[in-house]
């Protein structure tokens, strides 16, 4: 009778030992859900930071256009207080409207033209797609938000799929 007391303590001291796995797993399972979408949230407004950049950069090239006398193309001076001396300096083709454009109406364009704007460390980021129906420029970021830029009409578009 002795052994069958010590197996069946065994027994319930090994289902104890289950349970408390099964427990902790659901426990370790339900914060990892929590924290994989958080990271997705984060990322898509990421998105939507780079979208508002994206906004005020154009602003300001409009701006330097119009004090400029309206060229075809513009003299983009990006200078870094953070570095000596390091200054870029580069060309983008305008519309009339006063929007840039890309130089040539595809993929690599539209890249190219995505790095004069944010920057190469922003386009590395971004799968970027082109439609040539509807002359847009689409940057779609590794969390699933997008920004399209109308090369037509210089419009910027924000989408993401937030519930």
């Amino acid at each position: 009778m002795l052994s069958q007391q010590k197996a069946d303590g065994e027994l319930l001291t090994l289902l104890k030992r289950v349970f408390a796995l099964v427990i902790l797993s659901l426990v370790l399972s339900y914060l990892a859900f929590n924290y994989f979408d958080s990271v997705n949230k984060v990322g898509k407004q990421s998105m939507q930071v780079e979208h508002n950049r994206l906004l005020n950069v154009l602003g300001v090239i409009r701006s330097q256009w119009l004090i400029q006398g309206k060229p075809d193309r513009l003299q983009l001076d990006w200078r870094s207080d953070l570095t000596d001396s390091v200054e870029t300096i580069s060309y983008v083709s305008m519309a009339a409207g006063g929007w840039p454009i890309p130089d040539e109406t595809t993929v690599a364009g539209c890249r190219a033209l995505v790095e004069e704007l944010l920057g190469v460390s922003y386009a590395q980021q971004v799968v970027t797609k082109f439609n040539f129906n509807t002359g847009v420029c689409r940057y779609i970021g590794i969390s699933g938000g997008s920004i399209s830029y109308q090369i037509g009409s210089g419009r910027v578009i924000f989408l993401t799929d937030f519930e």
